[in-house]
């Protein structure tokens, strides 16, 4: 299911890219619904995973995706790269902060109701 979601991050996040030239709201509300799907789906013995998953789907995306934002310049690659990285994670924090926060709620509360069954 993590992978699954992080997959759907990053292919919402190339078709903004794509079409606004930015990543930001669609790639922010794909990340939130998938956190909590993650959190919901995910079986007992692994929900330590989906609060990991929306940092790590969010700067995949922003990988994969920005590289459709780069800016035009003389300067090397990686200064570029930097550059975007910077900008799409800083200005998309809050939707990572929150979809953490809600995987985070999520799995606790699902672990005080349902806790993993020792072997």
């Amino acid at each position: 299911m993590v992978f699954a979601a992080t997959l759907g991050v990053v292919g919402v996040a190339l078709v903004e890219a794509a079409l606004t030239a930015q990543i930001g709201l669609w790639t922010g509300l794909t990340l939130l619904v998938v956190a909590v799907a993650a959190a919901l789906l995910t079986r007992a013995g692994d929900r330590s995973l989906p609060a990991m998953m929306p940092p790590l789907a969010f700067l995949a995306a922003a990988l994969v995706g920005g590289q459709l934002l780069l800016p035009e310049g003389s300067g090397p690659w990686w200064t570029r790269e930097g550059l975007m990285l910077l900008e799409v994670l800083g200005g998309n924090a809050p939707w990572v902060v929150a979809a953490t926060g809600l995987a985070v709620l999520i799995t606790g509360i699902r672990h005080l109701v349902d806790p993993p069954q020792r072997a």
